[in-house]
């Protein structure tokens, strides 16, 4: 089944409240707060989040997984968790707030297992300065010891104010649960429903399970038998972790709203008005899931003086790390007075419902020549801190050995601006690496939550007359980039062109790493359609798998790659990346520019065909040539 979606109501779930004779674990009527045992200031278990369900009706505990994703108990959210532990996929139903390392986060949208109680809640922002939880990636074994935490009821105290941990040995690896018993007093409360169940490894905590239900032997308000057992049932996350790595994924970095799924932005160049400034406007296409809306015009330089969209190279990043996409441009200011030259750096940030006026977080001004026109840039979360920074591949030329000399540079957000520029790598002394051969981007390739920079390389062509393409990864240690290791390259498989190469990424089969699309132009055929086909190389962490075509568009549509701008993003926010293209429909009898953005959508396993999803024939006169994607 479709582990998104509730469709079906397994037994499992429905039996679920009277195993054991044990009964869900939220919280009602008072805040979550603590497990029966000592109070945990153990810094290593910071990851431990309080969750808090409508006006204090219900309380849980819960793990963070990643920067946006706390994993949590579905019985927290099911309207009648005793009858059944079924959640729809979404939108709380009521008002959920998470604590976790001392912020609060609102809860936007849940995402349960379907099969187990299990959930995944997406914090409105990303947790930064607290290390998610790693998953186990083995079953415990009967008799073993594992500690659990929670923010529930202890012993003594209603609502508690510390985090509460306590010993427990398995008793039973019963499928999808593990039945656990306390040792040494310790039971699981009201309040501790999702709390994390972990084993060290290595000398760090490793989650095994989720806390569901328990006997609640010695809480405070129950009345237990004399002798009773404090037997507990935890929901198993080692033999889900894909599912967990698979939907607690990273907010596209487009989703200029923050609602869970990507849209689209163009720079659009107005040119240069009769009193000589030139004008700029940035738009955006926001997705409903389903398709997008029309363009929305968020800034306009009219307002706030010349802006020249030509000497303009836009991206998009979450920047300041709330959540809400923002967009970058380079900006050349070109060759001063004292020969030096000189690039800005500027950035126009959303709040969600629209985005701030530009603003200058860097000036290479003073400091260093920095040439605009040798920049390729790429954003990414390269030191995994939960905000995205600029990198640039700049190419310094030929030296006087005839070497070809390029360098990866990084501007690191801190939030509320950028440091200088750091050169993490350079090719000199070690490889001729031609900057004018290289297309950039970027992803999270090992899958180990920091950006990665990939390129795409021009071999020119063999004497076979076959054309040699290779790509290469520069992989963040998060201190630094390693040297560029090529990945894979089609010298003796296939003849493959670099000039017909438009390149982007995504995580396409929601595996957590980050992948490698191309849209490859296959140029005209007899017929006179033009071909064009979408390929991905798929990263399995340690490296790629051979290109494969996913979409041709040979005997189905005339698709012109001359005419199509490639972009990509999680559109429908189902974890998966999509592609998206801007595509030039050229200039219509009545003089009105086309333009239409067309998006491939990914299943997991390969791309839907292209679905026309906006159309500028309906609103007015919209120039591709004067169109730059973010």
């Amino acid at each position: 089944m479709n582990a998104r979606t509730t469709a079906s109501r397994p037994r499992r779930l429905r039996r679920a409240a009277v195993l054991l004779g044990a009964v869900p674990l939220f919280l009602s009527v008072a805040p979550a707060q603590a497990l029966v045992g000592p109070p945990s200031t153990d810094a290593g278990l910071g990851f431990t989040a309080r969750l808090v369900v409508g006006d204090h009706q219900r309380g849980c505990s819960g793990s963070l997984v990643s920067p946006e994703w706390v994993l949590t108990t579905a019985s927290c959210f099911a309207e009648n968790p005793a009858a059944d532990l079924s959640v729809p996929a979404g939108a709380p139903r009521l008002k959920t707030v998470a604590t976790v390392g001392g912020v609060q986060r609102a809860v936007l949208e849940l995402r349960p297992h379907g099969e187990r109680d299990l959930v995944l809640a997406r914090l409105a922002q990303p947790v930064r300065g607290v290390t998610p939880v790693a998953l186990a990636t083995a079953a415990p074994a009967a008799g073993q010891d594992l500690t659990v935490a929670g923010h529930g009821r202890t012993a003594t105290d209603w609502v508690p104010l510390d985090r509460h941990t306590g010993t427990f040995a398995v008793t039973a690896v019963d499928g999808a649960d593990l039945t656990l018993s306390g040792k040494d007093g310790a039971s699981v409360c009201q309040g501790d429903a999702g709390g994390p169940v972990l084993r060290t490894v290595d000398g760090r905590p490793a989650l095994v399970a989720v806390s569901s239900r328990s006997n609640q032997v010695g809480c405070f308000g129950v009345d237990s038998a004399e002798g009773a057992s404090a037997a507990a049932v935890a929901a198993r996350v080692d033999d889900v972790r894909d599912w967990v790595t698979r939907n607690a994924v990273r907010t596209p970095a487009a989703d200029f709203d923050g609602d869970g799924r990507g849209d689209v932005g163009v720079l659009y160049d107005y040119g240069q008005g009769t009193d000589g400034t030139h004008r700029t406007a940035l738009w955006t296409l926001t997705s409903n899931g389903a398709g997008f809306g029309s363009p929305v015009r968020v800034w306009d330089s009219a307002t706030g003086g010349s802006w020249n969209w030509s000497r303009s190279k836009a991206f998009t990043g979450d920047f300041d790390g709330d959540g809400d996409g923002d967009v970058g441009v380079l900006y050349d200011y070109g060759r001063q007075s004292d020969g030096t030259n000189r690039t800005a750096l500027w950035t126009l940030t959303s709040g969600g419902t629209g985005f701030g006026k530009p603003v200058k977080v860097w000036d290479s001004a003073g400091s260093i020549s920095w040439e605009w026109s040798r920049s390729k840039v790429v954003t990414g979360d390269f030191d995994g801190d939960g905000r995205d920074d600029v990198g640039v591949l700049y190419g310094n030329g030929a030296g006087s050995d005839g070497a070809h000399r390029t360098a990866l540079w990084t501007l690191t957000s801190s939030g509320t601006g950028f440091g200088k520029p750091v050169k993490v790598w350079d090719s000199a002394g070690s490889i001729s690496w031609d900057w004018e051969r290289s297309k950039v981007t970027s992803g999270d390739f090992d899958g180990d939550g920091r950006g990665d920079v990939g390129v795409l390389y021009g071999n020119g062509q063999g004497a076979d007359g076959a054309n040699r393409t290779a790509l290469w990864t520069l992989t963040s240690n998060g201190a630094g980039f390693g040297a560029p290791v090529r990945r894979w390259d089609s010298t003796g498989s296939i003849s493959w062109d670099w000039e017909r190469s438009k390149v982007t990424s995504g995580d396409f089969d929601g595996d957590g790493r980050g992948d490698v699309g191309v849209l490859y132009g296959n140029g005209q055929g007899a017929d006179g359609a033009n071909r064009t086909a979408l390929w991905t190389l798929t990263s399995n962490g340690a490296g790629f798998g051979a290109p494969v075509r996913r979409w041709d568009s040979t005997g189905s549509i005339s698709w012109d790659w001359e005419r199509s701008k490639v972009t990509s993003g999680d559109f429908d926010g189902d974890g998966r990346t999509d592609v998206g293209v801007l595509y030039d429909n050229g200039q219509g009898t009545d003089g009105a520019h086309r333009t239409a953005l067309w998006t491939l959508t990914s299943n997991g396993a390969g791309f839907g065909a292209p679905v026309r999803r906006w159309d500028s024939a309906a609103s007015g006169s919209w120039t591709w040539s004067r169109s730059e994607l973010t």
